[in-house]
C-alpha cells in the first residue's frame, strides 16, 4: 500500500493549476536576455502582481495582464545568480516585443547550483551544506584527474578513488561508492562496482564542480546515500574558444632514499585540448585527453587517451536535445599493498597485474517546455571491459559491464505561488559478465521521485520529498520509500539559516556481492547474501556573508549528525574451510554488514573573493571535526568457517570504537593571488590520525610494516602544494606546479604511501 500511496504523491500535482477564462486581459510578449553576452535566459521568471510565468528555452515569454492592474504595478524579471529587474507596467508598449536584460551578480553568496533540487537555485537558499568549485581553482592546479582535485575540497576525501563526505565512508577494497557522482545531471557510476572511472571524466572540459554533503537518495537514488559530486561541463558561447595544454613533469625521490625503488626519474607527461563553438542552432564542445604517466610505485603506469563530444541542439522555442560521448582507451598497472614499510614503493612479492581497459559512454537527452513545464528525458548507455593480464595465466580476472539507464523528470512552476514541483521516473539495468564476479550477473532499478519547493512569506524557503526504489539482483528484489525535508531561513539579507533531514538507502553494488579475486597471499571474498545500507542524516547550518573592504565572502558553519543501519565495511576472517596444505587460501577480506553507526561533527567552511589593491584574492577553507563510532561493538556481525564470532570489538586494531579508516580531523586551504600577468597560489590538506584500522594490518606477518607506517603517521598528515603561472601575452600562458613541496611521507590507508614531491610544468595556449 505504501508504494501506491507514494507513486500517487508524485503525479498528482502534475495538473495542478488554472486560468481564469474570463477577465479582460492584455497580452505582454518578450524576451529575457544577458545584459553582456545578449544570451537568453531559460527559466527566468516574470510577474506582474500575481500573474507571472517562465522563460522559455530561447527566452521568449508571454504574460497575461488583466487590464484592470493598476497603473503603479510593477513587472519584475528574476532569474538566481542576476540581479532583478523592475519596470512600472504603464512605461512599457504592449504592442512590441519587450526586451529585459539581466544583469549578472559575482556574489559568491548568488553562486548558481543544481544538484541541490535539480533545477538552477542560489547557493544561500540551499537547504543542504553545498560547496562549489569554479574553474580558476580546476585549471590552476593542473588537474589530470578529477579524484585529485576533489581531495582539496572542505569535508572530502578520496582513498583509491572512492569518495568520502565527512567520514560517511571508509577504505573497502571494491565496494561501491555511498557518494553518488554526476556529470551533466547523469549518473557516472560503473554498472558492476558502482564505482567512478575518474580517468573518463572530462577533465579539461569541466566549468563547475558542485558538492552536496548529507543523504540525498530521495533525488538521485541509491549512491546517494552520503552525498553528490556533480561535475558540470560547459558548451559554446557565441564566440569559439580553443585551448591546448602541453604538460610534463616528475617525482622526485622520497624523503627516506632507502624506499626509492628505482635509480631512474620516472616521468609524468601529456596533453589536454579543448574546442567550443557553434553551428546555426547548434553549441559543441570537443575535448581530448592524452597522459602518460610513469608512476612512482613499482609497476603503477598509466597510459591513456579519453576524447569526448558533448552538444546541444536548439530544435525550436521550446524544444532542445543533444547528447554526450565519450571514450577513453587505456592501459596501466594497479598498486594494492607495499612489500613492506622499507620497500614502501614495492608491491607485494613484486606481482603486478596490468589492464587494457576500453570504456564509453553515450547519454542523449531532450527538453521540452510546455507554458511553465518542463519536461527533461535522458538516457545514458556505458559500456566498460577492462582485460586484466595476470602473472599467474591460471587466473582470469577479466570483467566487463553495460549499464543503461532512463529518466524522465517534469517540472513545473508555479509563480503565483511560489512553488516549484519536481517529479520523475528513472530505471537502470546492469549487465556484469566477469570471472573477477564469479560470472554473469544482472542487476536493475526502478524508481519514482517527487520534491516540492516553497517561499513562504518571501524569507522562508522549504522542501519536502519522497522517493520509492525497486531493486533486484539475479532474481532477489527488495523494495523501500525514502523522505526527505529541509528548510532556510533568510534572517538578514546575507544571513541564512538552514535546517534539513534526509533518508538515505543503498544497495550492494554486484562486485560487493560478488568478487573473488587474490593478490599474493592476500584473498577477497565474495558475499552473495550482503544486504542493503539504510540511514538517515539531520544538519543544522548557518551561512554568513561578510565584507571587508572589497574582499567579500561567506561563512558556514553546520552541525550534522547521521546513523547508518546494515554499514558496509571490509573485514578479515578465515571465510573458507582451512587447506591444511595451502591454508592461506582460507584467509583473507570480504564486506560484511556490521551493524549500526553513528557519525556526528561540525563542519565549517570559508569561501572569500576580492581585490586588495590591485591584486585579486581567491580562497577556501574547510574544517571538519566528526565522531564516527560503531554503536555496538559486540554486535556479531559474522561467523568464519571456524564458527569463530566476528564483531567490531575484535576485529579492531585500536581499543576505541572509532570506525576503521576514519580521520577524526580533516583541513583544507587553498589561496591565489592574481597580479597582472602574474598567478601564485598555494594549497594545504592536513588529516589527523587514523585510529583504527581492521586487525589483521597490523597483527599479521604477510602485511608487514602496517604498525610502522602508523606510527611515522601518529601526528597526521600535512601536505603543502604550491603553483606559480604567467600570462605571456593574450593567448599563451606557462604554469607550474609542485605538489607535496615539504616530500611528506603520507599514508591514508594500511600498506598505501602516498606520492612523494612532484612537479608538473604546462604551456598553454588560448584563442
Amino acid at each position: 500500500m505504501a508504494r501506491y500511496k507514494i507513486l500517487l504523491f508524485c503525479f498528482v500535482t502534475l495538473f495542478i493549476g488554472g486560468e481564469n477564462l474570463f477577465a479582460q486581459t492584455q497580452i505582454l510578449e518578450g524576451k529575457v536576455l544577458e545584459t553582456d553576452t545578449k544570451i537568453p535566459i531559460q527559466g527566468a521568471i516574470v510577474k506582474a502582481g500575481v500573474n507571472g510565468t517562465v522563460t522559455d528555452a530561447a527566452g521568449n515569454f508571454k504574460l497575461s495582464i488583466p487590464v484592470s492592474t493598476n497603473e503603479n504595478e510593477w513587472l519584475v524579471a528574476s532569474m538566481v545568480g542576476y540581479q532583478n529587474f523592475e519596470i512600472k507596467l504603464h512605461s512599457i508598449a504592449f504592442d512590441k516585443i519587450f526586451t529585459i536584460l539581466l544583469l549578472p551578480s559575482n556574489q559568491l553568496l548568488n553562486q548558481i547550483v543544481v544538484t541541490a533540487g535539480r533545477y538552477e537555485q542560489s547557493i544561500k537558499r540551499s537547504t543542504v551544506s553545498t560547496e562549489v568549485i569554479k574553474p580558476w581553482l580546476i585549471q590552476n592546479r593542473l588537474t589530470t584527474n578529477m579524484d585529485k582535485l576533489l581531495d582539496q575540497i572542505p569535508s572530502v576525501s578520496v582513498v583509491d578513488g572512492q569518495i568520502n563526505i565527512r567520514n560517511g565512508s571508509g577504505w573497502t577494497y571494491g565496494a561501491g561508492s555511498r557518494v553518488m557522482v554526476l556529470l551533466d545531471d547523469m549518473p557516472f557510476l560503473t554498472g558492476d562496482a558502482g564505482q567512478v572511472k575518474w580517468n573518463l571524466v572530462p577533465t579539461e572540459n569541466v566549468s563547475q564542480v558542485e558538492v552536496i554533503k548529507g543523504a540525498s537518495s530521495v533525488l538521485y537514488g541509491s549512491s546517494a546515500l552520503n552525498g553528490i559530486v556533480h561535475f558540470r561541463t560547459q558548451l559554446a558561447s557565441d564566440k569559439p574558444i580553443t585551448k591546448i595544454n602541453v604538460f610534463g613533469g616528475a617525482y622526485f625521490n622520497p624523503k627516506r632514499q632507502s624506499i626509492q625503488w628505482s635509480d631512474k626519474i620516472q616521468k609524468q607527461y601529456g596533453f589536454n585540448a579543448f574546442h567550443s563553438f557553434k553551428i546555426k542552432k547548434g553549441q559543441y564542445g570537443i575535448s581530448a585527453n592524452y597522459l602518460r604517466d610513469e608512476g612512482y610505485r613499482l609497476g603503477e603506469t598509466e597510459n591513456r587517451l579519453r576524447v569526448s563530444l558533448h552538444s546541444k541542439y536548439k530544435i525550436s522555442s521550446f524544444i532542445n536535445a543533444g547528447f554526450n560521448v565519450g571514450m577513453l582507451f587505456s592501459k596501466g598497472a594497479s598498486f594494492l599493498f607495499w612489500e613492506n614499510y622499507d620497500k614502501g614503493y614495492t608491491v607485494m612479492d613484486s606481482i603486478v597485474t596490468n589492464t587494457v581497459s576500453n570504456n564509453i559512454y553515450f547519454d542523449p537527452y531532450i527538453n521540452i517546455f510546455t507554458g511553465s513545464f518542463k519536461h527533461t528525458i535522458r538516457a545514458r548507455w556505458m559500456y566498460i571491459s577492462n582485460d586484466i593480464q595476470n602473472a599467474d595465466p591460471n587466473i582470469n580476472q577479466d570483467n566487463s559491464s553495460k549499464n543503461l539507464y532512463g529518466e524522465y523528470q517534469v517540472q513545473k512552476v508555479f509563480v503565483d505561488v511560489n512553488l516549484t514541483f519536481t517529479g520523475g521516473l528513472s530505471g537502470s539495468s546492469n549487465l556484469s559478465n566477469s570471472p573477477l564476479f564469479m560470472g554473469t550477473n544482472r542487476s536493475r532499478n526502478l524508481a519514482a521521485f517527487v520534491q516540492l519547493d516553497k517561499t513562504l512569506f518571501r524569507k522562508l524557503f522549504v522542501n519536502a520529498g519522497a522517493r520509492y526504489e525497486h531493486f533486484e539482483m539475479n532474481g532477489k528484489a527488495e523494495s523501500k520509500p525514502v523522505y526527505r525535508a529541509g528548510a532556510n531561513y533568510e534572517l538578514s539579507k546575507v544571513t541564512f539559516i538552514r535546517a534539513s533531514y534526509g533518508q538515505g538507502y543503498r544497495f550492494p553494488a554486484i562486485a560487493e556481492r560478488y568478487i573473488q579475486t587474490s593478490f599474493g597471499l592476500l584473498n577477497i571474498f565474495p558475499n552473495p547474501n550482503l544486504q542493503s545500507e539504510t540511514g538517515w542524516n539531520a544538519e543544522l547550518g548557518v551561512k554568513q556573508g561578510f565584507s571587508l573592504g572589497s574582499i567579500k565572502g561567506f561563512i558556514d558553519l553546520a552541525y550534522f549528525y547521521t546513523r547508518y543501519q546494515n554499514m558496509i565495511d571490509f573485514n578479515f576472517g578465515v571465510w573458507k574451510a582451512i587447506n591444511f596444505t595451502d591454508p592461506f587460501k582460507s584467509f583473507g577480506f570480504k564486506t560484511v554488514n556490521i551493524g549500526e553507526t553513528q557519525i556526528s561533527g561540525i563542519d565549517l567552511s570559508i569561501n572569500a573573493e576580492g581585490k586588495i589593491g590591485k591584486v585579486l584574492i581567491q580562497s577556501i577553507f574547510g574544517y571538519t571535526w566528526s565522531n564516527p563510532i560503531m554503536l555496538n561493538p559486540d554486535y556479531v556481525f559474522a561467523k568464519d568457517s571456524s564458527n569463530v564470532q566476528w564483531t567490531f570489538r575484535n576485529t579492531r586494531s585500536d581499543s576505541t570504537n572509532v570506525l576503521k579508516y576514519r580521520f577524526k580531523h580533516l583541513a583544507k586551504f587553498d589561496i591565489q593571488a592574481t597580479y597582472l600577468n602574474w598567478q601564485v597560489g598555494s594549497s594545504l590538506r592536513y588529516n589527523s590520525y587514523m585510529e583504527n584500522v581492521d586487525w589483521a594490518f597490523v597483527g599479521l606477518p604477510f602485511l608487514n610494516g602496517v604498525q610502522q607506517g602508523r606510527d611515522a603517521n601518529k601526528k597526521g598528515n600535512f601536505v603543502i602544494d604550491a603553483r606559480l603561472s604567467y600570462q605571456l601575452n593574450k593567448y599563451y600562458k606557462l604554469s607550474l606546479v609542485v605538489n607535496n613541496i615539504l616530500n611528506a611521507e603520507v599514508m591514508t590507508r594500511p600498506a598505501d604511501l602516498r606520492p612523494p614531491r612532484w612537479f608538473l610544468l604546462q604551456a598553454g595556449v588560448m584563442f
